[in-house]
């Protein structure tokens, strides 16, 4: 994204403000005060700072650059699994499995060293660098109270202290840096929720009495417009109107956002879809934390995903406080009947598109699977196909997406991955050099997703696109394939977790000596958050029992190194259903999604009978689904695409 000497003046920069600020080193986290895994553009600051764009990161940079330089043998770490990692740089990147090969790719290794968070910690990289007594700064308003104090607790032994700085200090070495531009706030209907946002807020008053506690605060956006019923164009790729909310056990309701976001002439609007609220801008949180302060109020907050700002000053002000997870995570994350089928809705326009895009694909790339040959004429079917790389796919893709009714925008940046770049998890061609073409690889990814009024989609395929397919890459296909179908045809009990389900995923590959290096599926919003939580099927997930109602993604890989990669994903729905001769009650994972996987990357004698006949009543119910909404042209790759194997 930034070239090396770029990224070393802005070092530099940063340092001498460290300095001034007798600093010895800044923590730079990926979030604003929301603690939000989408942020606005003007606070992007560890893409400013590293070069690293992707969506879970941090960085540690060092005041002193000589603590290395000076070092007369090489400095080392001794990670998770026993193996020595070297320390060459004042600066250090630390991302989860499925950035590492991109912050690799993005951030200089002249400067950062790059560091899986799971392998070695950043609290281990500090204590084996600094010495005692060193204070090392932070923006409390950017991290989780829980994070920060997890962290501390870990550097205590070694009388590190982290230090709030009163802004931050990205922000005050970025000349550049784009203004905030309030959006408007708009009224998510009843029609599409399903729940009046009256109605919602009592359940958290009810919560709050039970709990005999006084008021709640959250800071989470995705959860503030839950509860409001309301959304916005805060942030790309994210739906909402950035604010905070506090709730009271009276059912009282005081809403801080920006005035800007709400019209005057539309606030009668406002009042009726809500009810009586009282309004403040956000700078007045310090006022309501010394107004509850005063009153010694009993405060419920979510340590996960409330700012260590926020909380140490409620806490300062007199407040008692109790911990716990969000009071909007559960009813947000169990779907009601109307937002069950606002989802299924939109997959299907979703489909329509996808299924579009994949006929249009098909008929571009063809020439390159069948015209193989390098010492024979091409044809100007071959010649165009060529022409595309991995943006203009995209491009197309978006095209189709938008064309499609009550389509808002993309729930995520597009993922269009050939060859090499698909084996990095989180590619985007936009930050990563220069889009790749068609005519040199087998296979290509893309994961992709819409927010329509009604829903959200995500879906994956994998996607033959020329010559050169290998039965390595085929075999790896199938196993991938297997380990979706497997979640899609179990049948559990309620109350499993969803880390208990993970391994089904991953048990074909592991039986080969294989693994992905991300979680299997993460929960879904309603024209919210792609990535919601709190269920999910991961290794490292919470212990959250998934519930009727839940929209939840499966999308187990593989990766292999700089030459390919492989994901299939669904969304699915947990449904109830009544399994044996007692009707034993279970719970299901239903697709939502109906888009064709690519037969031709299927290795046929790796599937049992079972695995065929899933796949092919699937593809029947996607020929029913989606046959009567594409043209002629469309609907003859469709019956080629769905064909039984």
């Amino acid at each position: 994204m930034y070239d090396e000497n770029t990224l070393f003046d802005r070092i530099e920069r940063l340092r001498a403000l460290l300095k001034e600020n007798e600093l010895d080193a800044l923590i730079v986290n990926r979030e604003d005060e929301h603690l939000s895994e989408y942020i606005p553009p003007e606070c992007e600051r560890l893409a400013y700072i590293t070069g690293f764009t992707g969506s879970a990161g941090t960085a540690v940079i060092l005041t002193n650059s000589d603590i290395i330089k000076n070092q007369e043998n090489k400095m080392w770490l001794t990670d998770s699994s026993g193996k020595e990692q070297p320390i060459r740089n004042s600066c250090a990147l630390f991302v989860d499995g499925r950035y590492v090969l991109q912050a690799q790719e993005q951030t200089p290794n002249t400067l950062y060293d790059t560091f899986h968070y799971q392998k070695i910690t950043m609290g281990n990289w500090l204590k084996a660098i600094l010495k005692n007594n060193k204070r090392i700064g932070i923006d409390p308003r950017c991290i989780s109270w829980k994070a920060k104090n997890s962290l501390q607790k870990e550097l205590d032994f070694s009388k590190i202290t982290l230090i709030p700085t009163e802004s931050n200090l990205i922000d005050r070495i970025w000349p550049e840096k784009a203004e905030n531009k309030p959006e408007q706030a708009y009224i998510y209907e009843d029609k599409f929720n399903g729940c009046p946002s009256v109605e919602k807020r009592h359940l958290i008053a009810e919560e709050l009495k039970k709990r005999h506690l006084d008021a709640t605060i959250i800071s989470k956006s995705e959860s503030v417009n839950w509860l409001l019923n309301v959304r916005g164009h805060d942030v790309p790729c994210l739906p909402v109107v950035n604010s905070f909310i506090a709730v009271y056990n009276c059912e009282h309701v005081e809403w801080y956002v920006s005035p800007q976001k709400i019209r005057s002439q539309n606030m009668s609007d406002f009042q009726h879809h809500f009810g009586n609220i009282d309004y403040y801008s956000e700078d007045e949180l310090i006022k309501l934390t010394e107004r509850l302060g005063k009153d010694h109020a009993s405060v419920y907050i979510d340590p996960d995903s409330t700012n260590s700002w926020l909380i140490e000053l409620l806490q300062s002000k007199g407040c008692k406080l109790t911990f716990g997870p969000d009071f909007c995570d559960m009813p947000k994350a169990k779907k009601n009947p109307t937002e069950v089928q606002g989802m299924k809705r939109s997959h299907l326009r979703d489909a329509i598109a996808m299924c579009r895009f994949l006929a249009w694909l098909d008929h571009l790339t063809a020439p390159l699977i069948t015209e193989n040959s390098d010492d024979q004429p091409h044809s100007a079917g071959w010649n165009l196909a060529r022409t595309f790389d991995e943006a203009k796919i995209s491009d197309q893709l978006f095209k189709f997406r938008k064309e499609q009714k009550a389509f808002l925008e993309n729930s995520f940046d597009t993922i269009s991955a050939l060859g090499p770049n698909a084996s990095i998890v989180h590619y985007n061609h936009i930050n990563l050099g220069h889009p790749r073409s068609l005519g040199q690889d087998p296979m290509y990814l893309v994961d992709s997703g819409g927010h329509y009024v009604d829903g959200t989609t995500d879906i994956t395929r994998t996607i033959l696109v020329g010559s050169g397919l290998t039965d390595e890459m085929q075999e790896r296909f199938t196993l991938v394939l297997k380990g979706l179908i497997a979640l899609h045809s179990i049948h559990f009990p309620k109350g499993t977790y969803g880390i208990s389900l993970d391994v089904l995923a991953r048990a074909p590959l592991w039986q080969n000596g294989l693994n992905y290096d991300h979680g299997t599926g993460h929960g879904v919003g309603q024209c919210l958050n792609v990535h919601e939580g709190p269920q999910s099927f991961s290794q490292h997930g919470k212990p959250v029992p998934m519930e009727p109602g839940m929209i939840t993604s499966i999308e187990p890989g593989f990766y292999k190194n700089g030459e390919y990669g492989i994901r299939c994903e669904n969304l699915s729905v947990v449904e109830t259903v009544r399994i044996g001769e007692n009707q034993t009650e279970m719970l299901t994972l239903t697709p939502i999604t109906f888009v064709p996987f690519d037969i031709r990357l299927i290795k046929k004698d790796l599937l049992t009978e079972e695995e065929k006949l899933w796949i092919n009543n699937y593809h029947m119910q996607v020929r029913e689904i989606v046959k009567e909404h594409l043209s002629d042209f469309e609907i003859s790759w469709l019956l080629k695409a769905t064909a039984a194997i």
